[in-house]
């Protein structure tokens, strides 16, 4: 238990959780490719912003939000323009959060998505991981997982300046 970090008190030193993490949320981005890697890192950290403002938000809720987006792109990927609906009004929100998410405008003011096809994929990955991790009843695991690792890749945040303890006029 000492070698692997489990004494630890952050989770930096706990191996162990490093692990489990890692399956929980990266296990899912295998097999996408470098564009659909991206989109769904840029979901789960748009996810983990949102949460921030909702605390609402976990597990269950993003399932059903991300569910009803996927169906939406692929009704879409097939060339019919149809937004799915989610049975919860919270759901449906965060469905709109999360689309606008994946919009963007250029230089002349044209709108940017990213292609359907590796949003789909982001998305499928996404709700697999997120089915999954409710099936082994731990309230929001994923979110939480998802949480340190993606505060992990962004790296030590910077101190904050320090000011003197003593002004002088």
């Amino acid at each position: 238990m000492y070698l692997t970090g489990e004494h630890a008190g952050a989770w930096e030193g706990r191996e162990t959780e490093r692990r489990r993490d890692a399956r929980r949320v990266l296990l899912h981005a295998q097999g996408l490719s470098d564009a659909q890697g991206r989109l769904l890192f840029l979901t789960l950290v748009g996810l983990l912003g949102i949460r921030g403002s909702r605390p609402e938000l976990d597990d269950a809720l993003a399932l059903q939000a991300v569910r009803v987006l996927r169906l939406t792109v692929e009704t879409r990927e097939r060339g019919v323009l149809y937004e799915h609906q989610a049975d919860d009004v919270r759901a449906q929100a965060l469905v709109h959060e999360l689309q606008a998410m994946f919009e963007a405008k250029d230089e002349q003011g044209r709108s940017v998505a990213p292609a359907d096809r590796d949003l789909l994929a982001a998305l499928r990955a996404l709700e697999v991981g997120l089915d999954a991790s409710l099936r082994e009843e731990v309230g929001s695991a994923f979110l939480d997982s998802a949480a340190r690792i993606v505060g992990r890749a962004e790296g030590p945040t910077p101190a904050p300046a320090r000011r003197p303890l003593i002004l002088e006029p």
